[in-house]
């Protein structure tokens, strides 16, 4: 009989005991331990809003903390990549965007992580539209009467977004290229100095969500001309759609959904899936998603989501190459 070396049994053991710590990892239900799902964007805003929401809500029923944590900077693309890049065992957890999902990857030549491979999409949570609003002063009432007015008067409108290769930003540069308007962009950093100077005058025109314009329309101080939805927001009725106005080629929406590194086990995908799909099938959450000016998601499959991601990235390559938008 031979005998096995000292080191190679030491290794034999150590390895049989990973495994059986695996296993017994693998049997216990999830979640364990608290979940940490990242924000890849400042705090206070749609990405954070829908975290927080859905993470108090899946935390309360499954008795283990989802804890958000805001990882900032390149558009999103750093706190995707550390998702991309985590364990895939269902404890992180990336809340993304459109941006990070489908606009990024023609946006910047070199990505840290690839969104379609790198990430395991699994649900959807809201998506929302784009609101086009005016300062009180400039002179039109309606989609028609804007592109009218740019178009008679090329060098006194400019719109302002939250930066180059935005949401807001594409859709304007959209606006122009498909009406001959001539509208000109502004770039800040982040959509709080969009307002205050649309407001002011020192900007005539802003592309952006209801979340952010929203209480400045109520309010009067800003004076909306419609949202770039087929339906009317509920929670903004009096805000006709670009559609009923004779415009459906401007009906585009943004959208938020929650993703997983690649690998992570299908069970807990579904697991994840099904806490996500009661958190959407929920009136609570409707009704505050609805009333921050988003529109509430419905329960789809995995391949469903993914299917749609695809398709938005497509989509929104179009308008990134259109609007000769560059990060690199």
């Amino acid at each position: 009989m031979h005998s096995i070396p000292l080191i190679a049994g030491r290794a034999l053991i150590a390895a049989a005991l990973a495994c059986g710590a695996l296993a017994a990892q693998a049997q216990q239900p999830y979640p364990s331990k608290p979940v940490r799902v990242v924000a890849p964007a400042p705090a206070g805003g749609g990405t954070d809003f829908l975290a927080r929401l859905i993470g108090v809500k899946i935390g309360e029923k499954s008795g283990q903390p989802f804890v958000v944590d805001n990882v900032t900077g390149a558009n999103g693309n750093i706190g995707a990549a550390q998702v991309a890049r985590a364990t895939p065992d269902g404890y992180t957890l990336l809340m993304s965007y459109v941006g990070t999902q489908s606009i990024n990857p023609s946006l910047y030549k070199s990505m840290p992580y690839d969104p379609s491979t790198d990430l395991e999409p699994i649900a959807k949570v809201a998506s929302y539209p784009f609101v086009i609003a005016v300062n009180s002063s400039v002179p039109v009432n309606s989609i028609k009467e804007l592109i009218e007015y740019s178009r008679a008067n090329p060098t006194k409108l400019s719109f302002g977004t939250a930066g180059v290769g935005s949401g807001g930003h594409l859709v304007g540069e959209m606006f122009n290229r498909r009406h001959g308007t001539h509208i000109a962009h502004v770039p800040y950093r982040g959509s709080a100095p969009v307002i205050t100077d649309l407001m002011a005058g020192q900007l005539q025109v802003i592309f952006d969500t209801l979340n952010t314009a929203g209480p400045y329309i109520r309010a009067g101080k800003i004076k909306a001309l419609a949202v770039t939805s087929e339906t009317r927001v509920p929670s903004y009725p009096e805000i006709p759609t670009v559609a009923e106005q004779g415009f459906p080629d401007m009906v585009i929406s943004g959208w938020y959904g929650l993703f997983a590194p690649r690998s992570t086990p299908a069970p807990i995908v579904a697991t994840i899936r099904k806490q996500v799909d009661d958190v959407l099938a929920s009136a609570d959450y409707r009704d505050k998603v609805a009333a921050a000016g988003y529109v509430p998601a419905t329960p789809q499959s995995g391949g469903q989501f993914r299917d749609f991601v695809n398709a938005e990235t497509k989509r929104w390559a179009v308008l990134v190459k259109d609007s000769g938008a560059s990060m690199d």
